[in-house]
């Protein structure tokens, strides 16, 4: 089985500030590297083999403070929404000003004025990610705290409406019914071999399958986008740091 732990970025001025980033570039508050490493409790405990990271400075500065001892790809499919004149903007001032807009927006349905149309951002988010599962075919499955097996593990990191169409384009939620995901947020997608019941008591069931190494990162290679997003399920949404750092 792969997982791909998504997370989003932790918190930057602009975010305290209530503005609208989309891609403008905007570096780590403090709190936000403090909610990072936070993350990084959980995520180091999955073992991932493999990290991505937006072009997005903020997702680079996320990673690095998960600690994981290697350096994530870079992968430009993996920015957040282009807001166009609305970036820089104070939240509530487009909630007044543009009201409608806005709504439609949050909802995953408008498009912000001269911004990217996010069915683009659907299409592109769920590319990646079809690739970043074929791609987990190369590497070697770890031990996970939450499992009795080992899985091909890998971390993602981008940003708060682009993860939510990716969510969206698996078929994994609906954006209208779930609330914002908060700074450096961890959600995980689990995608089995198969399209049959997670039970392994059902005909055809459970997450793995009774294949050498070779032959399963083989299958992993081949598995189609329509087989990923058919397969994929979503095991966590919206775990927030803090609760990582208070249990610690």
């Amino acid at each position: 089985m792969i997982r791909v732990i998504c997370v989003r970025h932790g918190e930057t001025e602009w975010n305290r500030d209530h503005r609208l980033q989309g891609q403008s570039e905007v570096a780590l508050a403090d709190s936000g590297l403090r909610q990072a490493r936070a993350a990084g409790l959980y995520i180091r405990g999955q073992q991932p083999g493999a990290g991505y990271v937006s072009p997005l400075r903020r997702t680079h500065a996320t990673f690095a403070e998960f600690g994981l001892g290697f350096d994530p790809v870079e992968d430009p499919r993996l920015t957040e929404q282009n807001l166009g004149t609305w970036e820089g903007t104070k939240t509530a001032a487009a909630k007044t000003d543009y009201a409608a807009e806005y709504t439609a927006w949050k909802s995953g349905t408008g498009t912000p004025p001269g911004g990217e149309d996010p069915r683009s951002v659907v299409e592109r988010m769920t590319a990646a990610f079809c690739d970043i599962v074929r791609g987990a075919a190369d590497l070697t499955p770890t031990p996970s705290v939450d499992t009795d097996y080992a899985l091909r593990t890998v971390v993602l990191v981008s940003h708060g409406t682009a993860t939510k169409a990716l969510l969206e384009g698996l078929g994994l939620i609906d954006r209208s019914q779930v609330i914002s995901l908060t700074a450096a947020a961890i959600s995980v997608i689990d995608v089995p071999l198969h399209g049959g019941p997670l039970s392994s008591s059902l005909p055809q069931g459970g997450t793995q399958i009774s294949a050498e190494p070779q032959e399963e990162a083989r299958l992993i290679k081949q598995l189609s986008d329509a087989q990923i997003r058919a397969y994929a399920k979503l095991r966590m949404y919206n775990l927030s740091p803090e609760v990582l750092a208070a249990v610690r």
